[in-house]
């Protein structure tokens, strides 16, 4: 497994751009200054001896020298944004929490959705709905929505 000792070997990281660039390049190609990694999906990826880390991981394990304990969670939901300021440990549940309103929601809101006439608000917790009622607007289901998000998420809440 790779340690925080030989990531800093082969590997600089810039916590106010949450960049990485190669030290020691692992091929003779590669060209010390380089920017490390490429993006994959929605995260950067970066390869160490033919295995494939997660920069926001290699980013906390470089500042904290050790591996993260729980799941990583990119604060302002940039999944691109390795920046230690931005990076906090969180459970699976946390981290649901500080996902933006679905693509496909009929409202936009979050938390809502139409119910017959009237609009439902409703809230999970660690894979537990709670209803929070049922509105006349979409703006009142998604305010209800929002107290609770605060209450149940704290600071993960994201509205």
């Amino acid at each position: 497994m790779l340690t925080a000792q030989r990531l800093r070997e082969l590997l600089e990281y810039s916590p106010e751009t949450g960049e990485f660039k190669w030290r020691k390049p692992p091929r003779n190609k590669d060209i010390p200054g380089l920017v490390a990694g490429s993006q994959a999906g929605r995260y950067v990826m970066i390869g160490i001896a033919r295995v494939l880390y997660y920069g926001h991981r290699l980013a906390w394990l470089y500042v904290h020298g050790e591996w993260p304990a729980r799941d990583l969670d990119h604060i302002n939901r940039d999944c691109r944004d390795n920046r230690i300021a931005n990076l906090r440990l969180a459970t699976d549940s946390e981290n649901l929490c500080n996902k933006p309103v679905r693509r496909d929601s009929r409202t936009g809101l979050k938390g809502v959705a139409p119910k017959r006439k009237r609009y439902a608000a409703r809230i999970t917790k660690e894979g537990r709905i709670h209803f929070l009622g049922s509105y006349d607007t979409p703006e009142d289901a998604h305010a209800a929505y929002c107290r609770a998000a605060r209450e149940l998420h704290g600071d993960f809440a994201h509205i």
